[in-house]
């Protein structure tokens, strides 16, 4: 009979520390939905201020609330300017014809250095076709950045 009596107490005491719970989650909803209200009636005022408000806001008693956000947590893209120092991957850069921001679209084109070593493997004796192999490997190949809008040649990486 003793432990069906603490048994209950316990149930009575877990059942008031919920209420004390459901009470306080309520408050923090209510507040919470304030602090929104408010926030949203700061972005839609348009607060311009002048000599003459100034002046007057100086005097008076009323204060504005400000809700500043955190910055992002990810870090800007570094945007490359200098065309003459492209990575061999697509970039952020601003387009010298269109001028606007844009991801560079990249290509590999046959350079001076894929048709050296083409020759080069040829004179060694490699001419069942080996010498070919420069052709299909990137690295031997010039790249070239253009932009995805106006498709305006960027910039040239050449090899060597």
């Amino acid at each position: 009979m003793k432990e069906a009596t603490t048994h209950h107490q316990e149930i009575n005491n877990i059942d008031n520390n919920l209420k004390e719970l459901r009470e306080k989650k309520a408050e923090l909803q209510i507040n919470y939905d304030n602090h929104l209200k408010a926030k949203d009636k700061n972005k839609e005022k348009k607060i311009t201020i002048n000599a003459d408000q100034e002046a007057i806001s100086s005097h008076s008693e009323t204060r504005n609330i400000f809700y500043v956000e955190a910055p992002p947590s990810f870090s800007a893209p570094s945007v490359i300017l200098d065309v003459n120092n492209f990575p061999t991957h697509p970039c952020r850069t601003q387009c010298p014809e269109c001028r606007e921001f844009v991801v560079t679209e990249t290509f590999t084109s046959i350079s001076s250095v894929t048709w050296l070593v083409c020759f080069m493997t040829a004179m060694f004796g490699c001419v069942a076709g080996c010498c070919l192999i420069p052709f299909c490997v990137d690295a031997l190949k010039s790249i070239i950045h253009r932009c995805p809008k106006c498709q305006t040649k960027i910039s040239t990486i050449k090899r060597l």
